[in-house]
């Protein structure tokens, strides 16, 4: 009997040790599989979110500016065209070929310097000083200003949106874009 007691005793000695082994063990490896806490969960979401906003928000700023662009270059294509009619204009002042509506002959102006001032003239009368522009089915508002300092026409514009187009700003800056260049007819370089 005494053998059988010893014997069971060292069997739940055993039994004992191996589950307290086996509960250390689920203890370690629960504690190895428990997962994110949810503080690393929040802050891992707040990363993320930081990021696509970002992406976002550039991505936004990009498009903005790239129509901003187009506006930019579609405003500067019309005022190319126009200018291309001015330096034609210029071009048949005084050509016998061409018939410019002006008569003063090419000695007068070269006496006086006008060639300058009656550019301007004759551009006065075809081209308005102001006028609405239809580019793409946008509209714009263009406003020239033109200075004739002896034979040189300057000519400046000023391109802004016009009240109906989709980028006005009620009581904003709707300046487009702003050029100016100088014309110098052909004329005058044959004055000696």
């Amino acid at each position: 009997m005494f053998l059988k007691l010893y014997l069971l005793t060292v069997i739940q000695e055993r039994n004992l040790s191996s589950l307290s082994n086996k509960n250390s063990f689920l203890n370690l490896s629960n504690q190895s599989e428990r997962g994110f806490s949810i503080l690393e969960v929040l802050v891992t979401i707040l990363v993320i979110t930081g990021f696509v906003l970002g992406s976002l928000q550039a991505t936004v700023l990009a498009t903005l500016l790239r129509v901003q662009a187009q506006d930019k270059q579609e405003a500067t294509n019309w005022v190319q065209q126009d200018l291309e009619l001015i330096r034609y204009q210029a071009f048949i002042l005084d050509n016998p070929t061409e018939t410019s509506g002006l008569t003063p002959s090419q000695a007068d102006a070269c006496d006086n310097s006008k060639y300058g001032t009656r550019l301007q003239d004759f551009i006065d009368g075809t081209y308005p000083n102001t006028s609405d522009i239809d580019i793409n089915g946008k509209s714009y508002d263009v406003a020239r200003a033109y200075t004739a300092p002896e034979n040189i026409l300057q000519v400046s514009y000023t391109i802004s949106y016009d009240s109906t187009h989709p980028r006005y700003k009620s009581g904003g800056d709707n300046v487009v874009t702003t050029l100016s260049t100088e014309v110098l007819p052909n004329a005058a370089l044959s004055c000696s």
